[in-house]
């Protein structure tokens, strides 16, 4: 063999080598990765499980126990699941507005107290009615399928009550600041409105300065056994990993078949530590 054929053969060698070397190199940190995620997904699971066995044990404190230790007051509160910490928040769904009742003044009102113009408070509520009721025809200063596609838009009011609060950012006119300035007073899940009782502090003054009473008159009621819960939970597991979910629910425990309905289950943002194939997040 020849020397040029010697120092050929050599630099096939060097290459197989070196892409042999890398192969391996990619295969471990495969390896590495995908037992990341695993674990990732192994402490999700067990986090997800805690905060549903937080909203079920508050659940049954509230409307079956009737356990003082618990109130729908928004304080949040460090329960333990397990062997995961989880905290809870639970308030009244009464205490909140709901989109499908509320009179056209009512949102207004709210809209007023959240920071919105009074002209553009009465043009969102009157589109507001015009949204969920049927028929063709706009309000005065409403807006139904014409002034939606006259706005350039590509859909109209539905006709029919509002399926969640979030539908309420379609409607023609309304702003995302002051959607996310009105989302945690509304609701969809209750049958009536909030009255004097409520513990919202933004919805009392609203009902307040309708009513042309004084907000400082206003008295939360502390009995909340048979109210719809809103229960916000949040498990915190290892490196920083947390889960959140939000649930409306009711639950009935007079009968002699106990019963929970579960109006809404919702995940929050999840965080986990970051996956990565070198040095640490």
């Amino acid at each position: 063999m020849s020397e040029r054929q010697r120092g050929f053969a050599l630099l096939i060698v060097l290459l197989t080598m070196g892409f042999l070397a890398l192969l391996g190199t990619q295969l471990v940190a495969a390896a590495r990765s995908d037992t990341l995620l695993a674990d990732n997904l192994k402490q999700e699971a067990v986090l997800e499980a805690a905060t549903d066995g937080a909203v079920a044990n508050v659940i049954f404190a509230m409307q079956a126990a009737r356990d003082p230790r618990f109130q729908a007051d928004g304080v949040r509160r460090a329960l333990r699941i397990g062997s995961t910490a989880v905290l809870v928040q639970i308030e009244n769904e009464t205490d909140r507005i709901n989109l499908n009742t509320a009179s056209a003044e009512l949102l207004r009102a709210l809209m007023i107290e959240v920071g919105a113009a009074p002209a553009e408070a009465e043009r969102l509520a009157v589109a507001i009615l015009d949204w969920r009721a049927a028929g063709t025809n706009p309000r005065q200063s409403g807006a139904k399928a014409s002034q939606y596609r006259a706005a350039g838009l590509s859909y109209a009011p539905p006709g029919t009550p509002f399926q969640s609060v979030d539908e309420l950012a379609d409607v023609l006119g309304m702003r995302p600041a002051l959607f996310d300035r009105l989302a945690p007073h509304l609701t969809v899940l209750t049958e009536t409105d909030p009255d004097m009782t409520t513990r919202d502090r933004v919805v009392s003054r609203a009902l307040a300065n309708l009513a042309g009473v004084a907000d400082d008159t206003l008295r939360p009621a502390l009995d909340t056994g048979d109210a719809v819960l809103r229960i916000v939970a949040t498990a915190e597991g290892q490196g920083g990993a947390r889960f959140s979910i939000v649930v409306v629910a009711s639950a009935d425990f007079q009968t002699p078949f106990p019963r929970v309905n579960i109006l809404l289950r919702q995940r929050l943002i999840t965080l986990r530590p970051s996956v990565t194939l070198g040095g640490h997040s």
